[in-house]
């Protein structure tokens, strides 16, 4: 019976969904970064808590605070060393994208625009995790790094936020376009016409979902460098609430890519 119990977990479609997210790297920093930014609002709403309280805080609200600020900076530190090394990446991207000819300029120069953003981002993540993490670095001042990656991180944003409102205006405009050429072809009767209209209005509510994800992803995501470099006043549990929300639409869109 118990044997039984345990070949059909283990057969079961949750546990192959589960070993197929885990084994890839992207999923695991996706589980990562929930846990962080999930811990960091949780202590954000423990220390409002004890504020509001006037009172000299329990022994045990005391732990449960340095627990989950021990969770935020071990996985933000087990995320840093993840991705270490990934600024290659971005370097051979940002190459293809500065080589790359045709298409729309605009799309082009934000795609160019967030590639150097993220190159920065991880290529000062990465010293600053050979300085804190693993001692191979000193550095006379590590929180210059730390902003130099904050303003990489905030201008790849930026771009791909521009990017998304550029798309998703390009497809609103398609769609406009769609509807008046259908409305034209229902008049004319033309059967087929109207068949090859639809299945593009479909494509381009495909699209239109997906720039819209893009943009609000971005939008939140910015909120996290806006607020570490001091460029709006941003409270914690607002930058924790948005990181938690972004990690919960990377992990569906992993769940969902499959």
């Amino acid at each position: 019976m118990l044997m039984s119990i345990v070949a059909a977990a283990a057969n079961s479609s949750a546990t192959a969904t589960y070993m197929k997210y885990a084994s890839q790297l992207t999923g695991r920093d996706k589980a990562c970064r929930f846990t962080q930014y999930f811990a960091r609002l949780l202590a954000y709403l423990v220390t409002r808590r004890i504020s509001l309280q006037g009172t000299k805080p329990s022994a045990s609200a005391l732990d449960w605070l340095s627990t989950l600020t021990k969770i935020q900076g071990t996985m933000s530190t087990t995320r840093k060393i993840l991705r270490s090394g990934k600024f290659i990446d971005f370097f051979h991207l940002l190459v293809r994208s500065l080589h790359q000819g045709g298409g729309d300029e605009v799309e082009r120069l934000l795609n160019t625009g967030h590639k150097l953003g993220m190159f920065v981002f991880m290529l000062a993540d990465s010293v600053g995790i050979l300085h804190s993490a693993l001692g191979l670095v000193r550095l006379r001042d590590p929180q210059k790094v730390t902003r130099v990656a904050m303003r990489g991180w905030w201008l790849a944003l930026v771009c791909q936020l521009m990017a998304g409102a550029y798309q998703l205006r390009a497809l609103v405009i398609r769609e406009a376009d769609l509807n008046r050429v259908r409305r034209h072809l229902e008049k004319d009767a033309d059967v087929m016409a109207d068949r090859e209209c639809v299945v593009e209005e479909r494509a381009v509510m495909v699209k239109k979902r997906a720039a819209v994800r893009q943009v609000v992803a971005a939008a939140l995501d910015l909120t996290i460098p806006t607020a570490g470099l001091g460029l709006l006043g941003l409270n914690e549990g607002v930058v924790a609430l948005a990181g938690t929300i972004t990690s919960l639409m990377g992990v569906q869109d992993i769940l969902c890519s499959k």
